[in-house]
C-alpha cells in the first residue's frame, strides 16, 4: 500500500501517464479493478502518426482519444481502449496516385500495460485489427490536344470513375497488430510514446487481397502518439 504522500504524487503524474497504439478502435470502459484498490481513471487527447515502411509514407489520423484507468495499488497496472477515427491515404507509384484507401483499426483486446511508479515510464500494448474499409480507384487525367492557333497545347481533362469499392466489406488483417508503445510520462508538457511493430497479411479483400500484401504487410513499421489530458 502507498502512503498519502507518494498517492498525491503518483495521482499528479498519471493523471498525465498514459498513452497507446497506432491507428482506430472502439472506446469502452476499462474493466473494473479489485474492490477496494486506488484506482485512477483518466481520459486523454490523443494525436497518433504511423510511418508504414513498404510505403515510405506517414499517416496521420485526426486526433481521438484514449480512456481508462491505473491501479495504483497494484504497482500502475494500466488497463484502457483507444478511439481514432478513420484515416485516409494514398497509394502511389513513381509519385502517381493509384488509389486511395480508408482504414480502420479493430480492437482484438484491451489497451494493457505499465506505469513505473517511482519514473513515470509508461509501457503499453495495445492488439488490433487493421480493416480496409474501401479502396477506390484516383481519379486518372486525360491529355487533349489544343490548337495551334490558340496555343493552349494541352488540355487535362478529369474522368470520374465510378465509386467502386475494390476490396468489398470485409477486407482485414488475417492476424492481429500487437503495438508496445513506451516513453516517459510528464506533468508540464505533453508526453510522447513510441514503438515499432509488424503488420501481417491481409485476407478477404476481394481482388485486391495480392495486392494490399505486396504493397503493405511487413517488419519495421513506426508508430508515435502525443497524449495530453
Amino acid at each position: 500500500m502507498l502512503s498519502s504522500a507518494h498517492r498525491r504524487l503518483v495521482v499528479a503524474f498519471v493523471s498525465v501517464a498514459a498513452v497507446v497504439a497506432p491507428v482506430v478502435v472502439s472506446a469502452q470502459p476499462a474493466r473494473a479493478f479489485p474492490k477496494g484498490d486506488f484506482v485512477f481513471p483518466f481520459s486523454y487527447k490523443v494525436k497518433a502518426s504511423t510511418t508504414i515502411k513498404k510505403l515510405n509514407q506517414t499517416i496521420s489520423p485526426p486526433q481521438g482519444t484514449f480512456k481508462g484507468a491505473i491501479d495504483i495499488d497494484k504497482g500502475g497496472v494500466l488497463l484502457g481502449h483507444i478511439k481514432l477515427p478513420p484515416t485516409t491515404f494514398t497509394f502511389s507509384t513513381a509519385s502517381l496516385p493509384l488509389a486511395t484507401a480508408t482504414a480502420q483499426i479493430v480492437e482484438a483486446k484491451p489497451v494493457t500495460g505499465k506505469v513505473n511508479l517511482a519514473k513515470f515510464f509508461v509501457t503499453a500494448t495495445s492488439t488490433f485489427n487493421l480493416r480496409i474499409i474501401k479502396v477506390v480507384p484516383a481519379t486518372p487525367t486525360v491529355t487533349l490536344p489544343g490548337g495551334d492557333i490558340t496555343g493552349i497545347g494541352t488540355l487535362p481533362l478529369p474522368i470520374d470513375p465510378p465509386p467502386v469499392n475494390l476490396v468489398g466489406d470485409s477486407c482485414t488483417t488475417a492476424s492481429p497488430i500487437v503495438v508496445t508503445m513506451s516513453g516517459i510520462a510528464h506533468l508540464d508538457k505533453p508526453s510522447t510514446f513510441k514503438g515499432t511493430f509488424t503488420i501481417p497479411n491481409f485476407k478477404t479483400c476481394g481482388l485486391l487481397t495480392a495486392v494490399l500484401n505486396q504493397l503493405i504487410p511487413g517488419p519495421g513499421n513506426t508508430f508515435t502518439a502525443t497524449a495530453r489530458p
